[in-house]
């Protein structure tokens, strides 16, 4: 594996693309993949995401590990049936860890 990606302001990462979602629903949610498959790592991907103020993710279950790292912002996260709030006054950045996504999971 070898990937170096230096932060280049708020939300860019040298050498990184942005991905934008086409649902309305998350308009402006912006992710990046750090480090993943393309970089030699098979097993796991970690990606940033900048979120804008008012702004949401999907909400969505995983059958397998996947950490989340909530590194600005403010957020409600919910984990299973409890919601937690995680604050800060600007927008909402994280970092996802999880296994690469599976060709035959969609």
């Amino acid at each position: 594996m070898g990937a170096i990606h230096r932060r280049t302001g708020e939300r860019d990462w040298h050498g990184v693309e942005a991905v934008s979602y086409d649902e309305p629903a998350v308009a402006g949610v912006e992710k990046r993949e750090l480090i993943g498959p393309s970089d030699g790592a098979p097993h796991y991907r970690v990606r940033h995401f900048h979120v804008p103020a008012g702004g949401r993710t999907r909400r969505e279950s995983h059958p397998h590990d996947h950490g989340v790292v909530i590194v600005a912002g403010r957020a409600r996260v919910t984990l299973g049936e409890e919601q937690h709030e995680v604050a800060g006054a600007e927008p909402l950045q994280f970092l996802c860890v999880s296994p690469p996504k599976r060709a035959d999971a969609g």
